[in-house]
């Protein structure tokens, strides 16, 4: 049934159309203007709006009619409305506390977006601005009545997603406007809520979730961010199947702070000591802070893939022994996805061979070639909200040059760089392995392997080591065998090996017994 044409209009005088909708005499006051806005809902077959001020249930006892008999929800409305820039394909209706239309928010097919209030001195009884027109939360009556009632609410950044969310049974709302909109005035509404943000997966997105997030800590109960397992939004994340828990985590508000006395020193002692908690056995644990530098054009980026590869794997990287699986998520700040798919495809087809295949979902790979500003706020944010998705036991970034936008050299900006770094370490409790490049230099082979910039970089990790050539390159410019030396001192004891070389089927093999350079020799020969 048609509730606005069969059951509304049939029962209203002097009615004409406005706009996507009709003016007509409003029943419950003396009505000479024809001020009464009726109009198909979104949620509801019928809205209505006096604006002479009757309120909405006084219009429909006039009517005979009962709200029960018009708040069926409508899945669609009819396309075809104008705007500025073509027919609607979506009309969202903005109301108060009350269910009375405020405004309209109108989307055509590329995603342009029109705003629009009432208006009967208007052609066609709508104003194109919302001039002193009070702004609130998308489907405000049923925000406030989950609140009420104790609900978790969801905010997302658009009408569509909103409703996505509530075809799963949730109550979901946006600001007017989208990303960056969200205003003071909206804060209130969600006093000792528990909300969850989902954040769009682009720049402006979750630049959005964020300040939602900062605007609503400490008034609402908890709060926290979320993105789309797949696609970019909640709508794409449930078209592919996926259900509410499966959105990825990014973000949770803080805990409440818990005053800890200091330790006593027989407390202390009389505690044994916590056993290792390995990431790569005898190599690398849980919280360690590793920088790895060589020479230019000699293999650093390809070590860093076969330890990411290896420890995925659950290999051993240098023994290639079974060791624990672990999840790892390598940033790789230099090169394009492109030149990544070529490298790890060596060595993916390496796990498979010795049948230590790298389970589905174990090593994540984010290729930034832009590189990250770790002093800028929202770099410094992103990266958190990917560590804090994707839980890794050890986290590979660099080279440490792409990390931050300043002077290599200014220590406050590395300062500042490795305090982020940190953050996400601790935020996890991962391990931390980071490229950077050495010096370059006039003294050959033994040119040092310290990380070129700031002093700090030589203070801040607990292991730096590094790999150079072990003799001048062949005939060929190649350099298959290399020294892996220690440019810092071990804050603990380490089973890092000394000498690799290049090798099949992991690139970087450890040397092997007898004289190398006549391995080599027979091997050339032989192929």
């Amino acid at each position: 049934m048609d509730v606005l044409r069969e059951l509304v209009l049939p029962k209203l005088n002097g009615i004409k159309t406005a706009g996507g909708g009709y003016m007509a005499q409003c029943p419950a006051h003396d009505d000479g203007k024809a001020s009464l806005s009726v109009s198909a809902g979104k949620d509801h077959p019928v809205l209505l709006h006096c604006h002479a001020g009757c309120d909405r249930d006084s219009v429909l006892e006039k009517l005979g009619l009962t709200w029960e008999q018009v708040c069926q929800p409508r899945d669609e409305r009819p396309r075809g409305e104008w705007t500025p820039k073509g027919e609607a394909v979506a009309v969202y209706d903005y109301v108060d506390e009350a269910g009375t239309l405020l405004f309209q928010v109108l989307r055509t097919v590329d995603k342009h977006f029109f705003q629009r209030r009432p208006d009967p001195e208007k052609k066609g009884g709508w104003a194109w601005k919302l001039d002193g027109v009070r702004r609130v939360p998308y489907r405000l009556p049923k925000l406030l009545e989950a609140l009420d009632g104790g609900q978790a609410v969801w905010i997302v950044e658009g009408e569509k997603d909103v409703q996505s969310l509530e075809r799963l049974g949730v109550i979901a709302t946006c600001c007017p406007g989208g990303a960056g909109k969200w205003k003071p005035e909206y804060d209130g509404f969600f006093v000792d809520a528990n909300v969850t943000i989902v954040a769009d997966c682009d720049t402006p997105g979750e630049k959005h979730a964020r300040q939602v997030a900062a605007a609503l800590t400490g008034v609402a109960s908890t709060v926290r961010i979320v993105e789309a397992k797949a696609g970019k939004d909640a709508t794409d994340h449930i078209a592919a199947g996926y259900t509410l828990d499966e959105f990825v985590e990014t973000w949770a508000g803080s805990e409440s702070t818990i005053l800890h006395l200091a330790e006593d020193l027989w407390e202390l002692l009389g505690q044994e000591d916590a056993p290792y908690e390995w990431v790569i056995p005898d190599l690398l644990e849980r919280g360690d802070r590793l920088i790895w530098t060589g020479f230019e054009g000699l293999g650093k980026s390809m070590f860093i893939r076969q330890l990411a590869v290896t420890t995925a794997a659950g290999l051993n990287p240098f023994r290639f022994t079974a060791i624990p699986r672990m999840k790892v998520l390598l940033i790789d700040c230099e090169n394009s996805r492109r030149q990544g798919r070529r490298k790890f495809k060596t060595l993916a087809e390496a796990s498979v061979m010795v049948s230590s295949r790298v389970p589905d979902g174990a090593l994540r790979l984010i290729h930034r070639p832009e590189g990250i500003d770790l002093l800028r706020d929202d770099d410094a944010a992103w990266l958190i909200e990917r560590v804090t998705a994707h839980q890794p036991d050890l986290l590979m970034i660099g080279s440490f040059y792409r990390l931050h936008a300043g002077n290599i050299n200014d220590e406050i900006a590395a300062r500042r760089t490795v305090a982020v770094l940190d953050a996400a370490r601790t935020k996890v409790d991962c391990a931390l392995v980071v490229e950077a490049h050495s010096g370059h230099g006039e003294h050959g082979l033994n040119r040092s392997l310290r990380p070129v910039g700031s002093s700090l970089l030589l203070r801040w990790p607990e292991f730096g080591y590094g790999i150079k050539p072990f003799a001048e390159p062949d005939a060929n410019g190649r350099v298959r065998h290399v020294k892996v030396e220690r440019w810092r001192g071990d804050r603990d004891s380490r089973d890092w090996p000394t000498q690799l070389e290049w090798g099949n089927p992991w690139p970087w093999q450890p040397v092997r017994t007898g004289d190398w350079r006549t391995e080599y020799a027979d091997r050339e020969e032989a192929s």
